[in-house]
């Protein structure tokens, strides 16, 4: 026979190197991807912090600016005022000031009560020389009585006739904003006002802000922020000394647009950073966001799509493995099939010569078996006929011919009877072709008892037959239904002797009919059937009983009988202790009158 080679036409499995260069391939994947989209995230989160602190940077910006403004016209509206202008002209003349206050006395706290009016956090006036002749506090020396700021920017602005502007630094930490505008007086100047504006009030509100918000002026130096410890400081673009006490804050860039490096005790790390100019003020707003949060989450997106991926590619491989392992599988199941033939093709070389030894052997484990069969059915009816026989031979020596006769005839009729059985033994081995006809079943029942009379009277089992129904005629052949009678009955009488020796067993037939069914059940108070499952009992061979006392072909035979007649035999526990056998068998109805027990010579096949 020729073999095919298995390469042909089935799939190569993938190595186990090539395995391995996919598997670190899908691996590199899955970190590649994990770090693409980390940094996209990162990337992403980061213009939207920059986009987060230009809309902080201009509500705060427009705040800063209007909370500023309503200070702004404070100057020029105090220079309108004719009583300030009058003082002003008093300072000028000494002598002029004393019949002005006399005629037209100045209260002494007119500024306080106009800087607790407008929140102005001081109000000054000074003459052309810058210097300050009234003034709203005294604690704050560059604003006090008698203080010249003729050097202060702000005050030169103003004898510019432009609106001064100014910040400083009071000498108690207090950071100012100053207004100043000249009083104009024909001809020349005659003095300047001042107000000043505490800005620690306008920084309170950023405190509440999450991000790093400052604002340095146009010198570089921060006057407000949210951090107390980068107030007053300047920013620089080169690393400051570390011995100076307010070292500038360096800003360096990080590598991408948004993104600052800052390395200072205050503050480190890096920050998202946003800009933006206040011309009116020449001031610049810096808002600074952290990337800790941002660097966070762009590592968890990361690492959420890295294990995505890697998840993905995990189920690659196992597919992948699935179908390598299939494949060989395939090749080593086809090799295995390919070796099974030659063996196979090997076997049957030497099968061949042993065939006809086979075909012998089953043929005497057939006679051997029918041998068995015969030598069981046969027992009863033997054993019937040895106590007939002594019956006549008694009965004619007491000259009673008459019941000698009859006891001949029952003799005559059991060797009828055996050799119809030794006829049916066959359905053990085929279906018979029987002529099934109406068969009494109280008739079939008497001569089964009959021929197990003998049995009965040896063991002392009592014997009760029941026909509530009257009597029930059914479809069969009367000698093998009363073969199935014997059988079941004998070993009924066989397990109620066992379980009550002596005296004390009893067997229960009886006999109804259900509908179409004809039906016959045999109860004993014996131990009950002792194996598993219970149908077990029909096959060859099983039996419980002791070797010797029998062959376990009855009930094998029984079933075979009632299987022929299209009926059915069934076995169950009976109700209180024993075994009960249920024969159900189709009906006879309308047909030739019903056979007796007595008929043995009826043809049955």
């Amino acid at each position: 026979m020729a073999v095919q080679a298995p390469s042909a036409a089935l799939p190569r499995p993938v190595s186990r190197q090539r395995m391995m260069v996919i598997a670190a391939a899908l691996i590199g994947l899955c970190l590649g991807l994990g770090l693409l989209v980390r940094t996209y995230v990162f990337d992403f989160l980061v213009q939207e912090a920059a986009q987060r602190g230009n809309a902080t940077l201009n509500f705060h910006a427009e705040t800063f600016e209007g909370a500023l403004d309503k200070y702004r016209i404070l100057p020029a509206l105090f220079s309108r005022r004719a009583d300030i202008r009058q003082m002003v002209r008093d300072a000028a003349t000494p002598s002029a000031a004393a019949e002005s206050r006399a005629a037209s006395p100045l209260p002494t706290d007119l500024f306080g009560e106009h800087a607790a009016l407008t929140g102005a956090h001081a109000i000054a006036v000074s003459d052309g020389s810058g210097r300050v002749f009234a003034a709203s506090r005294s604690d704050l020396p560059d604003l006090a009585i008698g203080a010249r700021i003729a050097g202060q920017a702000h005050f030169a602005t103003a004898l510019d006739g432009r609106l001064g502007r100014q910040s400083m630094v009071a000498p108690d930490g207090s950071r100012l904003y100053l207004f100043s505008y000249a009083l104009r007086p024909d001809p020349g100047v005659l003095g300047v006002v001042t107000v000043a504006v505490n800005l620690e009030r306008i920084e309170r509100p950023w405190t509440l802000v999450r991000d790093i918000l400052l604002a340095a002026d146009a010198g570089g130096r921060i006057i407000l922020a949210n951090r107390p410890e980068l107030r007053l400081r300047a920013l620089a673009g080169k690393p400051p000394p570390a011995e100076e006490d307010y070292a500038p804050l360096v800003i360096a860039e990080g590598g991408r647009d948004r993104l600052v490096r800052l390395s200072d005790r205050a503050l480190s790390g890096r920050f998202v950073i946003s800009r933006r100019r206040m011309p009116v003020l020449d001031w610049t707003m810096v808002a600074l966001g952290e990337t800790v949060s941002i660097e966070r989450r762009a590592a968890l997106a990361g690492g959420l799509a890295g294990t995505a991926a890697l998840l993905v590619a995990t189920v690659l491989l196992f597919i992948l493995q699935g179908r390598r392992n299939l494949a060989q599988k395939l090749r080593d199941d086809r090799a295995m099939a390919l070796r099974l033939e030659r063996l196979v093709r090997d076997r049957t070389k030497d099968l061949l010569t042993t065939r006809g030894e086979l075909i012998q052997a089953a043929k005497l484990a057939a006679l051997g078996q029918m041998s068995a069969a015969m030598a069981h059915e046969f027992n009863q009816p033997l054993a019937a006929m040895r106590s007939n026989a002594d019956n006549a031979e008694t009965l004619i020596r007491r000259g009673e011919a008459e019941k000698a006769i009859e006891n001949l005839v029952r003799l005559r009729s059991l060797v009828d009877r055996l050799g119809a059985t030794s006829r049916s033994l066959k359905t053990f081995a085929r279906k018979p072709r029987s002529q099934l006809r109406p068969v009494s079943l109280r008739a079939v029942c008497d001569a089964a008892l009959l021929v197990l009379q003998p049995r009965r009277r040896e063991t002392g089992v009592e014997i009760a037959v029941n026909a509530p129904g009257g009597d029930v005629q059914v479809l069969a052949g009367a000698v093998r239904m009363e073969q199935v009678i014997v059988n079941l009955v004998a070993n009924a009488i066989d397990a109620a002797a066992e379980k009550h020796p002596g005296r004390g067993g009893r067997v229960e037939i009886e006999i109804a009919a259900s509908g179409a069914v004809g039906e016959i059940s045999v109860r004993d108070n014996g131990a009950g059937i002792q194996v598993s499952p219970k149908e077990t009992v029909f096959d060859p061979f099983v039996t419980t009983k002791e070797a010797g006392d029998g062959l376990g072909l009855g009930l094998s035979i029984t079933y075979n009988i009632v299987k022929d007649f299209s009926g059915t035999i069934a076995v169950d526990d009976a109700p209180g202790g024993g075994a009960m056998f249920s024969v159900r068998l189709p009906l006879a109805g309308d047909g030739p009158p019903g056979e007796s027990a007595s008929q043995g010579d009826a043809p049955v096949e």
